[in-house]
């Protein structure tokens, strides 16, 4: 079963964006970037272990790693 759905052109733009390839559907773009929400405490747990590592900035991470312990310019 489907269902006809309007979206503004801006939207309409930005899921033929996120299409990975020509045979991608746009049910399958929302299902990946608009996940279920989780009922219980063991769903969220699931959801985690089955999850992909963060992306990680390294950039900022060392920004972050070698300004420890200095203060910030805040109050004085």
């Amino acid at each position: 079963m489907s269902k006809n759905i309007n979206v503004e052109d801006d939207v309409y733009e930005m899921l033929a964006s996120l299409k990975q390839d020509s045979r991608d559907s746009f049910t399958r773009v929302i299902r990946r970037h608009l996940p279920r929400p989780l009922d219980t405490a063991g769903e969220l747990l699931d959801a985690y272990e089955h999850a992909p590592a963060p992306k990680i900035n390294w950039k900022t991470l060392d920004k972050i790693t070698t300004g420890r312990g200095r203060r910030s310019g805040g109050r004085k």
